[in-house]
């Protein structure tokens, strides 16, 4: 939102500034639901869930290492 459309808010009065901070805080409320969500989703693995090991992103500490051919 650029610097015009603000101060355009401002000047329509009170209630479009209340508007668009209520806009705001929905925005902001379904942004940390979703986040939340996502750390949930990153922090599962075989351990803790019923996903398959194969599944695990890390599921190894030392990789193992390819030998040449």
């Amino acid at each position: 939102m650029e610097h015009e459309e603000i101060l355009t808010i401002y000047e329509a009065g009170p209630d479009a500034v209340i508007n668009l901070i209520e806009q705001l805080l929905a925005t902001i409320a379904k942004l940390e639901e979703r986040v939340k969500s996502l750390e949930e989703r990153l922090n599962k693995n075989s351990r803790n869930s019923s996903k398959p090991p194969s599944t695990d992103v890390y599921a190894s500490k030392n990789p193992r290492q390819k030998v040449g051919v």
